[in-house]
């Protein structure tokens, strides 16, 4: 059996972020929200990102 093989991070700024909320099963408003203490330039990657947006909407 062949291990699967683990892809890297996606890493976008926060504006990348927001603008692809559809990617994370979001609204831009939620992506902003849970990103709201990042720098705008701030190289982001896609597990921090989902943890903040899980966190944003409540969850643990």
């Amino acid at each position: 059996m062949a291990k699967k093989e683990q892809q890297p991070d996606v890493v976008k700024t926060k504006q990348e972020w927001i603008m692809s909320a559809a990617y994370l099963e979001a609204e831009r408003f939620e992506v902003a929200g849970a990103l709201f203490m990042a720098a705008d330039h701030e190289l982001l990657p896609e597990g921090q990102v989902k943890n903040r947006l899980t966190k944003y909407k409540g969850g643990v």
